[in-house]
């Protein structure tokens, strides 16, 4: 068992924190107000936001705004030379790579994505990707896969009950349905989702999902509180304890996950580099165990 992920957050969202500017790349973490943001500026690590600032969907617990954004065209070059940029100054060996949804343009960012993950990659940066669903798009999703990514993550987000009332232009079902492809079609790549607690699911609904995730070939797995960003996002609905945070640990654990995150202010990206190194130490162990 990896151990829950417990800490002490002393600030408010609305306090007012200085980050790391990232050379003018946007970043997920301040952008969706995340709560582990101060900690992870203040060691280097970010989220980079790709696809401008603006969402053409409008999910009920996020924060990033929801408005028609401008041609993705227009800014891709930009945000592909800062992004190499900040990675050269920074000498990261790690980065994620995060986007809004273009439903307007799937394609372009699928491209977009592509080029970006090559290009770090070809500098020797191990890149995670945490994508929109591209409505399952099996070639945007072999062309994104064939870019280079060590990590390919989509979030689950919530259980099937409350899916469509919490990211209303997703769907439940088509997101277990790309990881069964990227499971089928690219099995060498990792495959990594997360859901939130406290929006008013229950225990039982949780087993459903986690199986489901199982299913669908899932291998990495994170859960944390969901926090309400403003009063425009979705109320908390329970604050769940630390001992039920271990329930949810031990179940992910008895499913067999390669490798997981799980306490109450765990996101999709927090602690990414270590989960993977956590991963490849669960693959090593189960092939001195099984002898292959």
């Amino acid at each position: 068992m990896n151990g829950l992920a417990t800490k002490r957050i002393p600030w408010s969202f609305d306090e007012k924190v200085e980050l790391l500017s990232y050379r003018n790349v946007h970043t997920v973490c301040e952008e969706s107000r995340c709560p582990n943001r101060h900690e992870c500026s203040s060691i280097g690590v970010a989220t980079f936001l790709i696809g401008g600032r603006d969402c053409t969907r409008s999910c009920k617990f996020c924060h990033i705004a929801t408005a028609k954004p401008v041609s993705l065209a227009s800014i891709a070059e930009k945000e592909r030379r800062d992004i190499l940029e900040a990675a050269k100054a920074g000498k990261y060996e790690y980065l994620v790579i995060t986007s809004v949804a273009r439903d307007d343009d799937e394609e372009g960012l699928a491209r977009h994505f592509a080029a970006i993950t090559h290009d770090l990659t070809s500098m020797g940066v191990v890149v995670e990707l945490l994508i929109p669903d591209f409505h399952n798009n099996s070639a945007l999703l072999s062309l994104i896969a064939e870019s280079g990514p060590a990590v390919i993550a989509h979030n689950m987000e919530t259980v099937q009950r409350l899916s469509p009332s919490i990211r209303p232009q997703a769907k439940y079902d088509r997101s277990l349905s790309l990881f069964r492809y990227l499971a089928e079609a690219h099995p060498h790549i990792i495959r990594k989702s997360a859901f939130m607690t406290g929006l008013g699911e229950t225990f039982e609904e949780i087993v459903t999902l986690l199986n489901d995730m199982k299913s669908a070939g899932i291998d990495i797995v994170s859960a944390g509180q969901y926090l309400q960003p403003s009063q425009d996002q979705a109320s908390v609905m329970k604050v769940y304890s630390d001992e039920e945070f271990r329930s949810i640990e031990q179940m992910i654990v008895e499913r067999g996950f390669l490798a997981h995150e799980v306490g109450p202010f765990v996101r999709s990206s927090y602690m990414a580099r270590e989960t993977l190194s956590k991963l490849n130490r669960e693959r090593l162990q189960r092939q001195k165990n099984t002898g292959r």
